[in-house]
């Protein structure tokens, strides 16, 4: 026996109160006392993505390639989604108007 277990038994022969069944405690230790405080989870960390932005190849723990917060299997494919976002910003901007 443990000498929290021993105490508990020793509290309980002095109340008087040796037969009577008590709820369980619950399991957690610090964080189950505070019951007010919310739980939670720690967000997944995740290092990189699994496939190019661009092509969508699989990408190998020994060859990736970061440039401007995204992963490419190579230069190549890093060059050619900064040149086809650069056509979507020109396609989404209005034309200007013309001054004659």
């Amino acid at each position: 026996m443990t000498d929290e277990v021993k105490k508990e038994a020793g509290a309980e022969i002095e109340q008087g109160t040796v037969g009577e069944v008590k709820p369980p405690k619950p399991a957690g230790g610090e964080a189950s006392k505070k019951e007010g405080a919310p739980k939670s989870a720690p967000a997944p960390k995740k290092e990189k993505p699994d496939k190019c932005e661009q092509c969508g190849k699989a990408l190998s723990r020994v060859k990736w390639y970061y440039r401007n917060g995204g992963y490419y299997c190579t230069k190549r494919c890093w060059k050619e989604f900064k040149i086809k976002q650069e056509g979507e910003k020109k396609k989404a901007e209005p034309p200007a108007p013309a001054q004659a």
